[in-house]
C-alpha cells in the first residue's frame, strides 16, 4: 500500500515503515509529519488524518539497527556486477538480471574453522557467510574460482567486500524500489 519514509532528527533517511507503524508513532508523539500523500486520508471512527508520506523522529537516534544481509542487498551493494570480470547482465527492459549472478565466498567455505574464516586482506575473523566474505560473481567466474582464494585462481577482486554503513544501506534500499514522488526531496542522491 502506501509506505512511509522515516527520517532521523537530522532529516537523514532511516528506513521505510508500514503506514500502521507510522500512525502509531504519530499518535504516540514520537515523530513529526513532514509530508503527506496528496488527497489521501486515514480514517477511524473518531479521527481523520492526512496519510503520512514522510515522518521524522523528534529526537536524534544514534544507531537504528544494522543492515540485514541477504542476496538482494548483496547484489545491490556490488551494483549487480561481477566483482571479478565486471560483467553486468541486463534483461530486455535494461534492468539488472539478478538470476545470472551468484554469491561467491571470497574465502571458501572449505577453509572455514568453526563457521569462521580469516580474511587475507586484513586478518579479521568473520562468519563464512557475511558482508565481508561474500561478493557478487557471474557463473563462469564463480566456477573458475571454485574452492580457492582469488589469488590461487589468478583472479583479482575489483572491490573488497565490506559491510555497508547504515546510510549506504538506505541508498541500497532506494535502489531496489520505486520511490514515491513525496519522498524524492528526502532521499540520498547516488554518487
Amino acid at each position: 500500500m502506501f509506505d512511509v519514509l522515516l527520517l532521523n532528527a537530522d532529516y537523514r533517511p532511516v528506513r521505510v515503515l508500514d503506514w500502521q507503524r507510522a500512525v502509531c508513532m504519530l499518535l504516540d508523539n514520537k515523530v513529526i509529519r513532514v509530508a503527506d500523500y496528496n488527497g489521501r486520508h486515514i480514517r477511524s471512527a473518531n479521527l481523520t488524518l492526512p496519510w503520512p508520506a514522510v515522518i521524522t523522529l523528534r529526537r536524534y537516534a544514534k544507531q537504528l539497527g544494522r543492515l540485514r544481509f541477504n542476496r538482494t542487498q548483496l547484489l545491490a551493494r556490488d551494483g549487480h556486477t561481477c566483482q571479478y570480470c565486471g560483467y553486468a547482465p541486463c534483461n530486455a527492459k535494461g534492468e539488472p538480471a539478478r538470476t545470472n549472478l551468484t554469491m561467491d565466498h571470497v574465502v571458501p567455505r572449505a577453509l572455514s574453522v568453526g563457521g569462521r574464516v580469516t580474511l587475507p586482506w586484513n586478518g579479521r575473523k568473520v562468519p563464512v557467510s557475511s558482508w565481508e566474505n561474500l561478493t557478487t560473481a557471474c557463473r563462469s567466474c564463480n566456477q573458475r574460482k571454485g574452492a580457492r582464494l582469488p589469488e590461487q585462481a589468478r583472479m583479482a577482486l575489483r572491490t573488497l567486500p565490506r559491510r555497508p554503513s547504515n546510510y549506504e544501506g538506505v541508498q541500497l534500499m532506494f535502489s531496489l524500489r520505486s520511490v514515491p514522488e513525496e519522498w524524492k526531496d528526502f532521499i540520498p542522491v547516488a554518487a
